[in-house]
Order: structure tokens, then C-alpha cells, then sequence
């Protein structure tokens, strides 16, 4: 054999080499953006849990909330924490989404929660007074702009209420 088809067997073995060297990355790179998604995944199901327990040990504030009585102070103090809470979930949510870590169906989804909290009058109140300065200026802004033609949401009533109807 000479030097010449030695050279070119040469080069074909490293080529493939190359091709499964980089076929071999994609799959790695696939796994572990999936590892990355289930994750994400994993964290807004654990976030979720979080609220509904918060939110679970507060029905009597809520209560108020959706008949739109009038909080105490400590009231007002327990709303705002809750919404709080909630709001910093969207928010993360929405990074996620906008990373591409949460699929568009499942961020709207994630993302009505928003409109069901401060959709009502209080909640806009909340919103106005405390709210806004409390998220990034680029979400505080999407949430504004959810807000401007939204009629009250009545979700927190019809949970109330569900069995009456």
C-alpha cells in the first residue's frame, strides 16, 4: 500500500471520528435539555404546592377577597404575602418561557393565574399599590398589559361557591 491511499484512509477514519464525536454531543445536549426542562418542570409543580398550602392555611382572608369585604390590616398584610408569592411563580414562569424551558401552552396557562389575582378590584389595587415594584420592570410590564382591558376574573368565587350552583 502506499503512502498516498494510506493518507486517504487516514482522512475517512477521522472524518467519522468527527461525525460521531458531533452525533454523540447532539444526543448529549438533547438529554441534558431535557434534564434541564424536567427540572424546570419539577420546580413550578414544588412553587404551585408552595401557594395552594399557603393559600389553604388563609381561607378565611380569601373568603373576604371574593366577597369584597373589608381586610384588617393583618388581612391585608396575609393577601399581600400570598399574592406575593404568586406573583414571584409567574414571574419565574415566565422567564422559564421566555428561555425556552416552558412550552407557550403551559405558560398561558401558568399565566391566568395573574388575571384571576388582580383582575378584581382589590387585586388591581394590590397590583397598583404594591406589585408593580415588586417584579422585573419587563414582567411588571406584560402584567400591566394583561390588565388594561380584563374584565374581573370570578375563579376565587366559583371555588367558593361550587357547590351551590
Amino acid at each position: 500500500m502506499n503512502w498516498d491511499a494510506l493518507a486517504a484512509i487516514s482522512e475517512i477514519i477521522g472524518a467519522l471520528a468527527v461525525v460521531i464525536t458531533l452525533a454523540y454531543l447532539a444526543v448529549q445536549i438533547r438529554q441534558s435539555n431535557d434534564l434541564l426542562r424536567s427540572e424546570s418542570r419539577q420546580t413550578l409543580v414544588s412553587n404551585d404546592v408552595t401557594s395552594l398550602g399557603v393559600n389553604i392555611s388563609n381561607t378565611d382572608v380569601f373568603k373576604k377577597y371574593v366577597f369584597e369585604e373589608d381586610l384588617t390590616e393583618e388581612e391585608q398584610l396575609r393577601m399581600s404575602f400570598m399574592f406575593t408569592l404568586d406573583l414571584r411563580n409567574r414571574e419565574f414562569e415566565y422567564f422559564q418561557f421566555k428561555n425556552g424551558l416552558l412550552d407557550e401552552e403551559t405558560w398561558l396557562a401558568y399565566r391566568h393565574v395573574v388575571l384571576i389575582n388582580h383582575s378584581t378590584t382589590l387585586g388591581r389595587k394590590w397590583w397598583d399599590t404594591v406589585g408593580r415594584g415588586i417584579v422585573d420592570p419587563e414582567f411588571a410590564e406584560l402584567v400591566d398589559g394583561l390588565l388594561v382591558n380584563a374584565e374581573s376574573d370570578d375563579t376565587y368565587k366559583r371555588m367558593a361557591t361550587w357547590a351551590k350552583t
